[in-house]
């Protein structure tokens, strides 16, 4: 972990002097947004009056961050930049560096949170497993049935408490829940049913739970950093990936794939957090600033989620090389019943009060909203 750590803030450093941003996502290089851009990268200072720059490490592509955001993701991040420039006179600004160019892997992110390798970073709730079982209840397959219940949950007491039990564990100030949407298959059999998925190699986030879904659908797991992800299929080492709609068209990766299958088997938030040593420096004044921008740039990106979720299928629907498949009621049982067997691992990880607390929350929600 040191010499990760050590790769991580040698990059930073390196990047902050000389401004030059070379993107590696998808194999493929990028400039950062310039939405995104602002002034040096120095630590944030506590000092009333002096200039504060955010360093915000994400693995998403350049592509989300252009304009005002052209996912959730890219609209939250691109708003809370903005407006943080904009409501302390420029006093405190922010930038993002995208394709996991100054962080790729969970160690390299929650480390380089921990020991201050850069002040902020957006990290899907699936990478937080090895250090906190937190947002376990994000990764349970399919227990929110549409966006309104999982937002639901999120803004309850029961969302307010995975914080909560996240800065417990990692130390790490979480600022939010950026969304990304429900995830999609997408592969290069046709599939129908679980049995058409025996054998089949798939890229899933390094989540245990996550992961005993897809072993539990047939398949053969095998984590790859996102960042990776495109050569990955590129170079056959994973045959299957599965991925929110925004993400499967901004990271290319349709491209590479024969099928994308409607399955909408998990809800997925992406966490921005901060860094305790970068969140220690600030006053209470700003601290309190960035968490209200932080909760209105998550509801600004949540406006957008589902229209852009179909425009996104869309655009994989109208290539020509790629078909999606819409799952019957009766296949979508199958791959439901299948992956609910993992329900039980998710109450030994989260303990068995936290899952109760959300479980009770969403039969409750359900009820009165038949």
């Amino acid at each position: 972990m040191n010499k990760n750590l050590k790769r991580v803030l040698t990059g930073a450093l390196s990047l902050a002097m000389t401004l030059s941003l070379a993107a590696c996502g998808g194999g493929q290089n990028a400039p950062a947004p310039s939405a995104a851009a602002g002034g040096d990268s120095s630590p944030g200072s506590s000092a009333s009056g002096e200039s504060i720059n955010i360093r915000i490490a994400s693995s998403s592509p350049t592509v989300e961050f252009e304009g005002e955001g052209t996912t959730s993701l890219g609209i939250s991040t691109n708003y809370f930049v903005n407006e943080i420039s904009k409501r302390t006179d420029g006093r405190i600004t922010a930038q993002v560096f995208p394709d996991g160019q100054i962080a790729s892997s969970t160690q390299e992110y929650i480390g380089g949170l921990q020991n201050g390798a850069f002040d902020m970073g957006i990290l899907n709730c699936g990478s937080w497993a090895d250090y906190t079982p937190a947002f376990a209840g994000l990764n349970m397959p399919y227990l929110y049935r549409d966006y309104d219940e999982a937002y639901a949950v999120l803004d309850s007491e029961v969302g307010q408490s995975w914080k909560e039990k996240a800065e417990a564990d990692t130390g790490c100030i979480i600022l939010g829940y950026f969304d990304i949407g429900f995830r999609q298959l997408t592969c290069n059999n046709e599939v129908h049913t679980p049995d058409d998925l025996k054998g089949v190699k798939i890229r899933t986030m390094p989540d245990p739970i996550q992961m005993a879904c897809w072993e539990a659908l047939g398949c053969a797991v095998t984590p790859v950093a996102y960042s990776e992800l495109y050569t990955a299929l590129q170079q056959k080492m994973v045959d299957a990936q599965e991925n929110p709609p925004s993400n499967i068209v901004s990271s290319k990766v349709y491209e590479l794939q024969n099928y994308m299958v409607i399955t909408n088997h998990n809800f997925t938030a992406t966490i921005p957090a901060a860094s305790p040593i970068f969140w220690n420096k600030l006053s209470a004044d700003d601290q309190q600033l960035i968490r209200d921008i932080m909760i209105e740039a998550q509801n600004k990106g949540r406006e957008k989620t589902a229209e852009l979720a179909e425009g996104f299928i869309k655009t994989v629907e109208d290539d020509a090389g790629t078909q999606i498949i819409r799952l019957t009621n009766d296949e979508l049982k199958l791959f439901q019943d299948k992956a609910k067997t993992v329900w039980p691992m998710v109450e030994k990880q989260m303990g068995a009060d936290s899952y109760n607390a959300m479980i009770s929350f969403v039969e409750d929600y359900e009820a009165s909203h038949k």
